[in-house]
């Protein structure tokens, strides 16, 4: 006996690889799903990691061989004495201090043509940088790879500028010629004497710079003696040593004291980065639901294989096949397809990164330099995938060697549930769903986890969700069947009752409708109740009628020029920069300050209070007295309410400002405060705005205005005057396609679903080949056939719709809140009545869809062979 039940099989690989050809089908549309789970994962890690490659590398050339980057702690685009190089130079480790200078404009003949572009992330005009350096010390920081002309020359203090090939090209700039540029006070002619590559520093601004001498910047901005930066090279010993750069980088901040942020080059790009990380967390999480999903469809397929091969698996336990041969015979099934579907996933996801690259790069105004595909990220979409589809065939395995020979040699496989694991699967489903809703909804969590934690959540909340279908389904059955019938007639009679008989396949395929729908659901509810908290935002806080802009900053007192225009009857100017938390924390955030006049601005716009709405009058004083408005994204980050102080650097020093109130904001990513235009002069020194927004005279009509103000002021100003309507669509624009991509995912996960949907009809109709044949022989038609089998697809898609519209508010819900845990969003929720009508529709659609050629299969049986078919 013990000779038998140990005995190998001949060839274990060979008979799998013949178990998984024989099912072609099956086997290609498990495959595909695995494909699909696979390939969005790569596809999203590669998008994510060139997007921060790029970010990155941007800001690491720009420095080329420099160490340690000095900037000013607070981001007001002012600078610092050129006096402090001679300190830097005396720290023992220092080797070369290399300043420079930063400056935005644009070329003249851009002037009529300029428009303020934004994107997730980040604002800016299509302005061209011009970046002051020291010819004499800048190589020793930089390299610059010159293709035509020369470069500047030692204490060059000439008008001269080096462009980069791809700007000079596209602006038919050539060396030479001269090159007319606005200023703040006119214009300014630069000859070009020298053409670069666009690489290394010709990357910055995505290669729209300029290379100047500092002293010329400096004079064309009225910044004599200022630095915008230095970048330091080290010793090589220092360089060398991790250990001693640290303590380099630590005595310079030391040195230098708090007014001054000392970093390592690749770390200044932590502003975009940090505005991009939730949403790329965000694609991350649903790409892991495709897979999820994908999970379904494995062991439903790896179930019903089982089930159709019990006498075939009996027969080989007759024949002296152990119970481990029999698990490794499946498990080799199962890693023979996942390893394919793998491997074709990560093809797919290369091809599919390229197109989700230039989304994504559109979406975030990101130039995507460096197209990244991380070894890390190839195996870990390799081995989620194989792991995936392992776990999900784990369980079929297991009932497979359990299976007795005796037994399954006298009848063919069939499913059976008692009804007592069903009620432990719907009260442990039950519970899953509870717990996962603690964890987000009571549980305080560090930040650095919570991210983590709640898509965890989330997970066992779909997972104890799916466990609750089995024991719901008599009941939905009977609902929905007078619908079946009436619509297919009785063949819908006959095909809703057949879900009862496969109840675990029809729960698993009833799961991944229900996943896929609930996900689309909870994008559509999450989409629409940002857009909704959008479109209150930007009504509210972009108010007035005109919003006049320049490529250069502009005086406060153009404000008092464009209120004399017949028509208007309010000016508000405003400015945006950036600031940061005193203390040089590494967990702190830039943060945007937006400068306004509490006199007139009450007048043309407001904010959305976050509370309080009884004291406004109240915040508004302690508001105009020097205090800050803080969006709730910014007090939830720093537990902060209406009293407390925020401490900033300023370049007076660290400064405690009065919390005078919350408000929703959702500019930078929500990471936003704001000040008077007093406080940002007082505190940081800048005397000048970037916008002003008018508000019409009741009955003013407003195309004559903004015709009488371009008239006016286009030519001699270079401004460029847009209507609020117009910036709020185009707010609204960037929403749609930064959630359009979601949506995508969304997508997926419903295709997926479509594939075991397809997959579970394939096997009922092999299953019922005999009785089809029966069917057929006393009279009924292929059409019939055909609708009968539609009804029982039918069924299933309605009872996905049921659980994933039910599930997908109840996800809906969780999305929010974790959005307000997770990054300090405060976001109302929206019933998404639309989405819910669309989650039906597509329920029955793709089940109906995924039915038609499993229906057309079942009306191909030819009735002599399925009465014959055992």
């Amino acid at each position: 006996m013990s000779n038998r039940t140990t005995r190998p099989l001949s060839n274990l690989y060979a008979l799998a690889f013949r178990n998984l050809w024989a099912r072609k089908t099956r086997t290609f549309l498990t495959a595909l799903g695995i494909v699909l789970g696979v390939a969005v994962i790569l596809a999203i890690n590669i998008a994510n990691n060139s997007t921060l490659a790029s970010i990155n590398k941007i800001f690491d050339e720009a420095s080329g061989t420099a160490d340690l980057v000095i900037v000013p702690s607070s981001f007001t685009g002012q600078g610092y004495s050129q006096s402090i190089i001679n300190r830097v130079r005396a720290i023992d480790g220092v080797q070369s201090a290399v300043p420079s200078i930063q400056a935005s404009t644009i070329l003249a003949a851009d002037a009529q043509g300029w428009t303020y572009n934004f994107a997730l992330g980040g604002s800016s005009g299509n302005s061209l940088l011009l970046f002051g350096i020291d010819p004499e010390l800048d190589t020793l920081a930089r390299q610059y790879k010159l293709i035509a002309g020369r470069f500047l020359n030692p204490g060059e203090r000439s008008y001269s500028a080096i462009f980069t090939e791809e700007y000079a090209d596209k602006k038919n700039i050539q060396v030479g010629k001269d090159v007319e540029i606005l200023l703040p006070n006119g214009t300014a002619t630069l000859r070009c004497v020298g053409i670069v590559r666009k690489d290394g520093p010709g990357l910055m601004n995505s290669g729209v710079v300029a290379f100047v001498p500092l002293s010329v910047v400096q004079d064309l901005y009225s910044r004599q003696g200022e630095i915008d930066q230095i970048d330091v090279v080290v010793r090589p010993d220092v360089g060398n040593s991790t250990e001693k750069l640290a303590a380099l980088k630590r005595a310079l901040q030391a040195d230098l004291g708090q007014k001054f942020l000392v970093n390592y080059p690749a770390q200044r790009g932590q502003i975009v980065s940090q505005q991009l990380a939730t949403y790329q967390q965000g694609l991350s999480f649903f790409s892991m639901i495709a897979l999820f999903v994908g999970g379904f469809l494995i062991y439903n397929a790896f179930t019903m294989t089982i089930v159709e091969r019990t006498q075939e698996i009996g027969l080989l336990r007759a024949l002296g096949t152990s119970r481990r041969q029999i698990v490794q015979l499946v498990l080799i099934e199962a890693g023979m397809l996942g390893v394919a579907g793998s491997i074709l996933g990560v093809l797919f996801g290369l091809i599919m990164a390229q197109g989700l690259i230039l989304i994504l790069g559109t979406i975030t105004a990101t130039e995507i330099v460096a197209v990244t595909i991380p070894p890390d990220g190839l195996i870990t979409a390799l081995g989620v995938g194989l792991g995936v589809t392992l776990v999900s065939s784990l369980l079929p395995t297991i009932q497979a060697s359990r299976i007795s020979p005796l037994a399954a040699l006298r009848v063919r496989g069939s499913e059976t549930q008692s009804g007592k694991p069903r009620k432990l699967n719907l009260f442990a489903g039950i519970e899953l769903v509870l717990v996962g809703m603690l964890i987000i909804y009571a549980i305080p969590l560090r930040d650095s986890v919570k991210f983590q934690a709640g898509s965890s959540s989330v997970f066992w909340m779909l997972l104890g969700a799916t466990m609750t279908v089995p024991s719901s389904i008599d009941f939905l059955e009977r609902f929905i069947r007078p619908w079946l019938i009436r619509f297919y007639g009785r063949e819908g009679l006959i095909g809703s009752g057949n879900i009862q008989r496969s109840r675990g396949r029809t729960s698993l395929t009833v799961a991944a409708l229900m996943v896929g729908i609930a996900m689309v659901i909870g994008i559509g509810s999450m989409s629409r109740s940002f857009q909704n908290d959008i479109d209150g935002w930007v009504n509210t806080s972009v108010g007035g009628d005109l919003i006049v802009r320049s490529p250069l900053y502009m005086q406060i007192d153009f404000g008092s020029r464009l209120a004399a225009i017949p028509g208007v009857a309010g000016v508000t100017p405003a400015r945006y920069f950036g600031v940061r938390r005193a203390g040089n924390s590494a967990d702190d955030l830039a943060l945007v300050f937006q400068a306004i006049d509490p006199a007139t601005y009450f007048e043309v716009a407001s904010f959305q209070f976050a509370e309080d709405q009884d004291k406004v009058a109240e915040m508004k004083r302690d508001f105009a007295n020097g205090g800050l408005f803080v969006s709730t994204t910014v007090a939830d980050k720093y537990g902060l309410k209406r009293g407390d102080t925020l401490v900033l650097d300023t370049r007076r020093g660290e400064h405690a400002f009065l919390v005078a109130g919350l408000v929703s904001d959702f500019t930078g990513q929500g990471y936003v405060i704001d000040g008077s235009l007093d406080v940002m002069r007082q505190y940081f020194g800048i005397t000048d705005v970037d916008r002003f927004t008018i508000k019409l005279a009741p009955g003013a009509n407003l195309q004559l205005v903004k015709q009488a103000i371009e008239d006016r002021y286009e030519q001699s100003r270079h401004i460029q005057i847009e209507t609020t309507d117009s910036f709020r669509n185009r707010i609204r624009e960037l929403t749609n396609r930064a959630f359009g991509l979601l949506d995508v995912l969304a997508a997926i996960g419903v295709i997926v679903a479509a594939l075991g949907v397809i997959n579970t009809m394939l096997m009922n109709v092999w299953e019922r080949r005999r009785e089809i044949g029966a069917l057929r022989s006393i009279g009924m038609t292929r059409a019939q056939i055909i609708r009968m089998i539609l009804a029982e697809a039918g069924a299933m898609g309605a009872i996905g719709a049921v659980f994933g519209i039910g599930f997908g508010v109840l996800l809906s819900r969780v999305f929010i809140e974790g959005m307000r845990v997770s990054i300090g969003y405060r976001i109302e929720f929206t019933l998404p009545f639309t989405s819910i009508l669309l989650g039906l529709a597509i329920a029955l659609i793709v089940s109906q869809a995924a039915a038609l050629y499993p229906a057309w299969r079942g009306s191909c049986v030819n009735i002599v062979d399925a009465i014959k078919h055992e």
